[in-house]
């Protein structure tokens, strides 16, 4: 019985993803354009397209405009050069040494000397365009490794807030009127969230984005999302106040590890180690501490650990106040036979 149940629930994370959106955010087609003199901009397109490595599985051709190359150079923005006048041929422009003259007005330039250095120019287009993230990461390898450290971030802080609420809604009854919460709804909830980051990762990297051909990433999620549940309860009826937080970080750096994990496999082909999973688990543990302790003070500024403090002045006077919460107040990792590092692993 408990099977079927596990089944339903799965059936439901696995209905709850649209597949077919992230395919459609990242198959967007773009324009790009890059201007300067011919050998610089020549080293800066192979750039582009120079790849951290390969899968082995077979690349989706990069996306094209109707008409034209989804990716054109000029010497320069200048009428004379050719540069188109209309404005919105292009999604953006990268400067590589031409300057800014003549510039149809309203076509975003990213001018390498003006902003710092390459590196700092594909993080600013991708801070500034984040619509653009997976089109771009897919067909143009150089984003993909600043792309994925996006993409696995800010998951693992979505997930780490939700199980921060969730977990202080089940060891403060109280708020279970404007936080309601059950053991499947969380599941399906963190589950969902790594499922899409997998999928997303994968479209960055260029591969087909379906279930069928990312099951051996998506089905480790999965099997092990009760076991991610089962460690992070028994810490909420723990110490008062730290109980959810380190729920919330075991949550944080849960993701963290599947989605380094994924990132690495669709990079080289090769599957974490035990030791590996469980070496990134613990530093993502670790780094978790000032993001919990950021987004606790987040909702409390707000209100939400207000009913908290009440109860634990109420209640419990030795507990240690949320307010508190020194450096050395959050838990350390689990226990290494309490670590769930193999759940990133992929099935073998």
């Amino acid at each position: 019985m408990a099977n079927v149940t596990r089944a339903a629930n799965f059936w439901k994370i696995l209905k709850s993803v649209s597949v077919a959106e992230i395919a459609r955010e990242a198959n967007r087609p773009i324009s790009i354009a890059v201007v300067g003199p011919a050998d610089v901009r020549r080293e800066a397109t192979d750039s582009l397209f120079e790849a951290p490595g390969s899968t082995g599985e077979e690349m989706v051709p990069a996306a094209r405009l109707p008409a034209e190359p989804f990716l054109q150079v000029f010497d320069a923005t200048t009428e004379e050069a050719g540069f188109p006048r209309q404005q919105g041929v292009f999604d953006f422009v990268i400067d590589v040494g031409s300057g800014r003259e003549g510039v149809p007005e309203g076509t975003p330039v990213y001018s390498i000397a003006e902003i710092g250095g390459w590196e700092e120019t594909l993080d600013r287009i991708l801070e500034d365009r984040p619509d653009l993230l997976l089109p771009l990461a897919r067909n143009l390898p150089v984003f993909r490794g600043i792309a994925s450290q996006r993409i696995i971030a800010q998951t693992a802080s979505a997930n780490a807030q939700f199980a921060l609420l969730t977990g202080m809604a089940e060891a403060i009854p109280i708020t279970n009127v404007f936080l309601p919460v059950s053991a499947v709804s969380d599941i399906i909830v963190l589950t969902k969230n790594q499922t899409m980051m997998v999928l997303r990762l994968a479209a960055a990297h260029g591969l087909p984005v379906d279930y069928r051909s990312r099951t051996k990433e998506v089905a480790p999620i999965l099997a092990n999302a009760f076991g991610w549940r089962a460690i992070a309860r028994e810490l909420v009826g723990g110490i008062p106040m730290v109980g959810f937080l380190a729920r919330a970080m075991i949550a944080y750096a849960g993701t963290v590890t599947v989605g380094k994990a994924a990132q690495l496999y669709y990079e080289t082909g090769e599957s974490v180690t035990k030791a590996q999973a469980k070496r990134i688990y613990r530093e993502a543990y670790a780094a978790s501490r000032e993001k919990v302790r950021a987004l606790a003070g987040n909702l409390r500024s707000r209100g939400a650990l207000k009913a908290a403090e009440a109860r634990d002045a109420r209640t419990e006077p030795g507990a240690l106040p949320a307010a508190s919460l020194g450096p050395d107040a959050l838990p350390e990792p689990p226990d290494e036979a309490d670590e769930p590092g193999e759940v990133a692993q992929k099935a073998e």
